[in-house]
């Protein structure tokens, strides 16, 4: 008996602990895609480039530094002097048909033509150079960090089966858990109700119950009297 409720109590504490480290790792996504929505909205009303932005790569060009289907973090790049070769940058290109979407790729060497800095860049996975330039405008963002593979999660999300997956299994662990909720309630009433004491108690409260019934009758009864008097 004691080493089932020692188990009990060890789950209990298990599952304490998991809940509040589920509600931390939730709060902290959340807050940090609420940061970026709202950068990117910032950025959209103000026309200018937003502080954060996240990319999924989908291209093999930059392997084995950033591999398909990596999330990318970038921030907003302040001034060029921040620049330098080496650095990983998504930009918009001109020169290079991407059905205008963004390319993330390493600054090879920058030139200086009339004054203005022009940056040359490439895949790690490429043997040449990018076709044609870019200049600072043309740059998003200079990469901080990436996340392994979380793209896959992004693909499967946008998939039909995906969004089914999504909302239903939350949906079935609510049901379930209400329902465990449940019996458990019901579990403690019924034990509740085996007990001699609350029998009684529970006799002394109908007997009670009764008692103001009657009396509440009985007074009616009087008053009904009273008032069929001439």
């Amino acid at each position: 008996m004691a080493k089932k409720k020692d188990n009990k109590k060890l789950y209990q504490t298990i599952s304490t602990i998991f809940s509040y480290v589920a509600l931390v790792v939730l709060f902290i996504v959340a807050s940090f895609l609420l940061f970026y929505i709202a950068s990117s909205l910032i950025a959209k009303i103000s026309h200018k480039k937003p502080i954060l932005s996240l990319f999924t790569i989908v291209s093999p060009s930059m392997e084995p530094t950033i591999m398909v289907y990596d999330v990318i973090v970038d921030t907003r790049v302040k001034n060029e002097d921040l620049l330098k070769e080496g650095d990983i940058i998504t930009f918009y290109s001109s020169s290079i048909d991407t059905g205008n979407f963004t390319v993330t790729h390493r600054i090879d060497h920058i030139i200086e033509v009339d004054g203005e800095k022009r940056y040359i860049t490439k895949g790690d996975n490429n043997q040449n150079v990018d076709a044609g330039y870019i200049t600072f405008n043309d740059i998003v963002g200079k990469q901080k960090f990436k996340i392994n593979g979380l793209g896959k999660i992004q693909v499967f999300i946008a998939s039909k089966y995906g969004w089914l997956i999504i909302i239903l299994i939350p949906a079935l662990i609510i049901i379930l858990m209400d329902i465990f909720k449940l019996k458990k309630i019901y579990n403690v009433k019924r034990n509740l109700e085996t007990i001699p004491e609350v029998k009684k108690l529970s006799r002394v409260r109908e007997t009670e119950e009764n008692k103001k019934i009657r009396t509440l009758t009985s007074k009616a009864s009087r008053i009904n009297k009273k008032n069929k008097r001439p």
